[in-house]
């Protein structure tokens, strides 16, 4: 008993149906490298995107400048963080902080807000990052954050 399989299946014959399914053979291997040529692009502009990014570096910042509200006294710390191959620009602003690239679009940055004590002084600032790495360095005494590069 010999069963007749449909799938890849090369055999050179003389016989007329042998061409067609061949050629449906064919037709199935380049729709599959079709497809994963498109998934791995899918999946490398992803990695390209740095939304993910800036939304982590917005949301730790912003729970960082709501700690140093917190903490008493006196407080220096030094914010170190690796980021991919781009510069971002941190922006500390009225009740949130917001994280960009440089030049790019208003409604592609992220914000992130944070809980401001109106008995401190919050010198706002923006700090542009160096490319590949997040360095700020945050500063609270007993009136005021400060928050310079």
């Amino acid at each position: 008993m010999s069963s007749k399989k449909r799938g890849l299946q090369i055999i050179f014959s003389n016989r007329r149906g042998m061409t067609n399914e061949l050629f449906f053979n064919i037709f199935e291997l380049v729709l599959a490298f079709i497809v994963i040529l498109a998934l791995f692009n899918f999946v490398n502009g992803v990695v390209k995107q740095t939304i993910f990014e800036k939304d982590y570096l917005a949301r730790d910042l912003a729970l960082l400048v709501s700690t140093l509200y917190a903490a008493p006294g006196q407080v220096t710390y030094s914010y170190n963080e690796n980021s991919k191959d781009s510069s971002f620009v941190s922006a500390f602003m009225q009740n949130k902080v917001e994280v960009y690239e440089k030049g790019e679009a208003e409604q592609s940055r992220i914000s992130y807000p944070f809980a401001e004590n109106k008995n401190i002084m919050f010198r706002y600032n923006s700090l542009e990052n160096d490319k590949g790495a997040v360095s700020i360095e945050f500063h609270k005494s007993d009136n005021s954050i400060s928050v310079t590069k």
